[in-house]
């Protein structure tokens, strides 16, 4: 009996094992790591700006995969703007969620940073920021 389940087990890996392997092939982009966004300020993914600022933000990840792009968007270009190097400009008071992305892959990955953007002078002291995240 058990002589049977070893070879049904061998004649389905071999039936299995090259169909998986078939849809591997050079052309295939695919992404595992998470992008992590980095920029001073930035702490627990959170971060103050004031309207006029701009803020340098760079996106991180363990690897590159080979055609893969990155892209930047605001979630709200009436608070802040982000241009495709990670520069972010504050426009307007309010929160703002800043995406970066991968591009040219079939399966992307993204990370993102939630910013306030407050009024010249009106800057949150870092401990509000940590007390938000724990509510």
């Amino acid at each position: 009996m058990k002589n049977i389940f070893s070879k049904i087990f061998m004649a389905v890996a071999l039936v299995v094992a090259p169909l998986a392997m078939s849809s591997c092939d050079n052309e295939d982009n695919w992404a595992v790591e998470q992008v992590v966004i980095k920029g001073e300020g930035i702490k627990n993914k959170m971060g103050t700006i004031e309207i006029g600022q701009t803020l340098q933000l760079k996106a991180v990840r363990d690897f590159f995969v080979n055609g893969q792009g990155l892209a930047w968007k605001s979630s709200d270009e009436s608070i802040a703007t982000v241009d495709q190097n990670g520069l972010v400009k504050a426009v307007g008071v309010g929160e703002v969620v800043i995406t970066a992305y991968t591009t040219g892959a079939k399966l992307s990955d993204s990370g993102e940073v939630t910013l306030y953007v407050v009024n010249q002078g009106i800057g949150l002291i870092d401990d509000q920021i940590d007390q938000s995240e724990a509510e």
